[in-house]
């Protein structure tokens, strides 16, 4: 059955892949995103961290069936370097929408994506839905505390809440400023001769659970229908990949000689060896399994940076 179905964030990687995927499924998607009038080719745009501005969205928008909220500051050196504001779209723009939906649309779905960075360090791998919040960066605190308070409204009002915690996920269209869209785009930049074959890197011994990003909207979509109220799911492949193995495949897709040299500016010594999670629940309640694997992953980020500099490079 059709529905009329708001995404907030709807600017971002996984919110223009979102859109696309659920009109292609026959829902009438309406969209918005942080932006100045007049600039957005979006349908309205919105400061989530503005509770006035939430109320005229809601009512824009009405009547719904259902919200993606995706709207979040999600880099974490950025949200490091201004906690304040990371604080005021993460956690109050998420308590604004929610407060607003249950004055205007009580009945409708909310699908919170919250994120696996609420459960820091691992006590115990694969992590699960059980595992205890331990948040380390403004990004994560901020994210966990917005995800306590969907659970609480959930409660207190039988809001029909579904929270959602992707693992790392990646793919076409991901910005440089993570790390394995980096590295694409350094290659593909090396290849074009744009960059010098040099890159610097950080801990490459470091091993996360990636899921292709064509993989994680697909479930976005199934939790929309298929999701249990007042869930909460992991989304992930089950599968840690260090990021060594990850840049070893990226340099085997290409034929640049690249010189890798480790950067000491790039070392945290708080990065966690392994991050690993179990994406069971969904499983058990949706069917979902990821279909695409790590190396089409790659291939697929590998090569639209291949065309996006391309892209660049005609129209210069």
């Amino acid at each position: 059955m059709s529905k009329r179905i708001l995404i907030t964030g709807a600017q971002g990687f996984v919110g223009k892949k979102l859109a696309a995927h659920l009109q292609a499924d026959g829902h009438t998607v309406l969209t918005t995103d942080y932006a100045s009038p007049g600039e957005s080719e979006f349908d309205s745009p919105c400061d989530v961290s503005n509770d006035g501005a939430v109320d005229e969205l809601l009512k824009w928008a009405a009547p719904l069936d259902a919200v993606v909220h995706l709207a979040a500051i999600t880099f974490v050196p950025q949200a490091q370097a201004d906690p304040a504001r990371v604080i005021e779209v993460n956690l109050n723009g998420t308590m604004h929408l929610i407060n607003a939906m249950h004055q205007s649309t009580p009945e409708a779905r909310l699908l919170f994506v919250s994120t696996s960075e609420v459960y820091g360090p691992p006590q115990k791998l694969p992590i699960d839905e059980s595992h205890p919040f331990n948040p380390h960066n403004p990004y994560a605190v901020s994210k966990a505390a917005a995800d306590n308070y969907c659970r609480d409204m959930q409660d207190s009002f039988e809001l029909d809440i579904v929270r959602m915690r992707p693992f790392n996920h990646s793919g076409p269209g991901q910005a440089d400023s993570f790390v394995l869209s980096s590295f694409a785009r350094q290659i593909a930049a090396m290849e074009s001769g744009l960059q010098e074959p040099v890159m610097r890197v950080g801990n490459l011994e470091a091993a996360r659970d990636f899921t292709h990003v064509d993989d994680i909207v697909r479930a976005y979509a199934l939790a929309l229908d298929h999701g249990t109220r007042g869930a909460v799911y992991n989304l992930c492949s089950g599968t840690s990949r260090s990021i060594q193995s990850a840049l070893d495949t990226l340099l085997d897709l290409s034929d640049v000689t690249v010189d890798i040299q480790v950067d000491p500016e790039r070392m945290r010594p708080s990065d966690i060896a392994e991050i690993r999670g179990s994406h069971d629940a969904f499983t058990h309640e949706t069917g979902w399994t990821p279909e695409k694997s790590f190396q089409t992953l790659l291939e697929d980020l590998l090569n639209d940076w291949r065309t996006r500099l391309a892209r660049e490079a005609a129209a210069s």
